[in-house]
Order: structure tokens, then C-alpha cells, then sequence
């Protein structure tokens, strides 16, 4: 290559890095924003990853919204404030199957699109109210672009990491936070390991045990930690193992059938996953933003995907059940 390609590939790079690094301090401007709006209304909000997390980590962390943590019983009295400050649902119109129950994504105002994610809990929490009240109760003030926001103490900081890596969806970085967390050392520089057993007394607390161990056995230290803390779960719900695989959705969908009590509760879910209302079809799908046919199309396609992804489906759910024998 060229010295002036080279130059040119360079420019493009610290371009992006210039764009990244300006995304992330908008976002820190929202949370701060955002959580100064709640309190001002009663409402508390923690901050439970961005800038937070990064400096516990001690790494130059990029993110691409900010997650806020309220008391279930605010959750709410939070939306409506968010609603009056002109704050808009990401799905609005949607059925509220068709989003995740523990949090709700809202566009902020302002010419750029960024996202708060509003929680009542967490992935893999089973007691949220608890959840809640263990974060607040030990949250730690942090100054950000000029204001003070809460962030979760160490030991909540560590346990969100592996619950984030028991649940990432399709992406990367849950999986890094969790390996720059398990390098994490003591003040006198001896690995962390009482301070994860702190945390899994946390996780404990909270009905969170199961996630947490399937956090740390994504990763090869990981396991090796699980095995030198002991008495940790080895049999995990079908759903969150095929979650912590990150499996397909067809396989997590089939999954959460056979952990449904009843036919009738089954058909509800099945209903649900195969046809989500018209809302949220056209905002994960373009196809489907085109009209009545495209819309029509858009549903075809997802369920011929499903009926495409029925083996692979069927080979994680042998897999999970596996998995979850003692």
C-alpha cells in the first residue's frame, strides 16, 4: 500500500476514534441529564455500565447507550417523567411481550438518536425489588461531566459484568468487561478472588446465583474461579444456558415453552414469538416499513426463518439439556 493510502486509512481511523469518543461523551451528558431530571422528580437512577463501569475497569470502554437502574415500584412514575420531558418508547405502539420485562428502551431528545434504557431489574435477577435495594443501598457518588451520578459499588459493578456476560445477546464486549474484570487485583495487587465471593453472596441475595455462574463460565478463568469459589449452581434453566451459548432465538423461544405451566400459556408464547405486533415488526425490519404487503412479507420471512432454524434449534435445546443434568 501507498504511503498516501496508508496516510488515508490513518485519517479514517482517528476520524471514527474522534466519532466514538464524541458519542460517549454525549451519552455521559445524558445519563447525567437524564438521572438529575429523575431525582429532581423523587425518583432515584443509577448508573449501572457506561463511564461507571469503565473507570471501574480501568479501560477506555466505549458504549452505545446508557443504562438507568430505578426501584421497580418507580419504574413507572420514571417513564411518565421521561414521557413529559419528551423523551420517546424506541417501540412505540408495541405490545409489551414484544420488549424485554425488566427494562424499556427510550430515544432521547435532540437531533442525535441516543438511547436510555431504563431498568427494573436486570438479566437473570429473579428478585428485582432486592436487586434494587442491594445497588442503592451501597451505590458510590461519581462526578461526570460536571454533575454527580450513583454507580454500583464494586462488588454490584463485578456481579452486572457476569450477568451481562450470561446474557449478551449477539454482542462482544460482555464477555471483555468480564475478562478485564477477572484481571481486577486487590489494593496489595493479590487476585480478587474474596472479593468474588462477596459478590456471589450478592448474587445469592438476589436470585441471581444460576446467571452469575453461567457469566463466569463463558470465560476460561472464568471456570477456573466458578470451581475455586464452590457450592455454585451446575444445573441452570434451559433458557438461560442457551442465552449464555448465545444460541439462536429460535432455540430460546422453543426453550421457554417447555418452562411454561401450561398448554394454553404455551400457545400464548408461541402466538407471541412468531407474530409480534405490527410496531415492532417495523422497527426491526425494513421489509416490513413498506406498506401492508411489505409488512405481510416482513412476517412471512420471520417465520420462514424460524421453520429454516428449526434444526439448529432443536441441536442447542439437546445441547442445554445436556448441560442441565446433575
Amino acid at each position: 500500500m501507498s504511503g498516501a493510502g496508508r496516510a488515508r486509512l490513518s485519517g479514517a481511523g482517528r476520524a471514527d476514534g474522534i466519532a466514538v469518543v464524541a458519542r460517549c461523551l454525549a451519552l455521559d451528558t445524558l445519563a447525567a441529564d437524564t438521572c438529575a431530571l429523575l431525582h429532581a422528580r423523587g425518583v432515584d437512577a443509577i448508573l449501572l455500565k457506561g463511564a461507571g463501569l469503565a473507570r471501574r475497569l480501568g479501560t477506555q470502554r466505549h458504549y452505545i447507550d446508557v443504562d438507568l437502574l430505578v426501584a421497580p415500584a418507580k419504574f413507572d412514575t420514571a417513564q411518565r417523567i421521561l414521557t413529559g420531558a419528551n423523551y420517546r418508547p424506541v417501540l412505540a405502539g408495541a405490545r409489551p411481550d414484544d420488549q424485554l420485562f425488566h427494562e424499556r428502551a427510550w430515544l432521547a431528545p435532540g437531533p442525535v438518536p441516543l438511547v436510555v434504557d431504563l431498568h427494573r431489574g436486570f438479566a437473570g435477577v429473579d428478585d428485582a425489588e432486592r436487586f434494587w435495594r442491594e445497588v442503592r443501598s451501597t451505590a458510590e457518588e461519581m462526578p461526570l461531566v460536571g454533575r454527580t451520578v450513583l454507580v454500583p459499588d464494586r462488588t454490584h459493578a463485578l456481579l452486572l459484568v457476569a450477568l451481562h456476560a450470561a446474557d449478551p445477546g449477539k454482542a462482544d464486549h460482555p464477555r471483555m468487561d468480564l475478562r478485564l474484570a477477572l484481571d481486577l487485583r486487590t489494593a496489595d495487587g493479590w487476585p480478587a478472588v474474596d472479593d468474588w465471593r462477596t459478590v456471589a453472596v450478592a448474587a445469592h441475595r438476589c436470585g441471581a446465583q444460576e446467571a452469575f455462574v453461567l457469566g463466569l463460565r463463558t470465560t476460561e478463568r472464568g471456570r477456573l474461579l466458578a470451581a475455586e469459589l464452590g457450592g455454585l449452581p451446575e444445573v441452570y434453566a434451559a433458557t438461560r444456558w442457551l442465552a449464555a451459548q448465545r444460541s439462536s432465538a429460535t432455540a430460546l423461544s422453543l426453550a421457554r415453552l417447555t418452562e411454561l405451566p401450561s398448554a394454553r400459556a404455551r400457545l400464548r408464547h408461541l402466538r407471541l414469538r412468531l407474530l409480534p405486533s405490527r410496531a415492532a415488526m417495523r422497527y426491526f425490519s425494513p421489509l416490513a416499513r413498506h406498506g401492508p404487503a411489505g409488512l405481510l412479507m416482513a412476517y412471512a420471512v420471520r417465520l420462514a426463518r424460524h421453520a429454516i432454524g428449526l434444526p439448529r434449534a432443536v441441536r442447542e435445546l439437546r445441547a442445554a439439556g445436556r448441560a442441565s443434568r446433575p
